[in-house]
């Protein structure tokens, strides 16, 4: 690309909402708008579903790290102990 050139791409929701919308206001389609905004939300659902599912997983490790007898521990402690016999 030649300088001062920079590629302006949308993403597929993006393109989407903008079709949706296109026929939605030329009355191509009858959706309800909640349909027709869809790309939007249902992208916003999984990135919260993501961010849901790392959250419990970081949840389930620290609650993991705080009982004693947990393998996460015995296994950082033998990670750290590793780390100081080679020093």
């Amino acid at each position: 690309m030649s300088k001062g050139k920079q590629a302006k791409n949308l993403s597929w929701p993006s393109i989407l909402l903008l079709i949706f919308i296109i026929l939605k206001l030329t009355n191509v389609i009858d959706w309800s708008w909640l349909w027709v905004l869809s790309p939007l939300w249902i992208g916003a659902a999984l990135g919260l579903l993501f961010f849901l599912v790392i959250g419990l997983i970081l949840l389930a490790a620290i609650i993991g790290i705080v009982r004693k007898e947990s393998r996460v521990v015995s296994t950082i402690r033998g990670m750290f102990r590793k780390q100081e016999q080679e020093s």
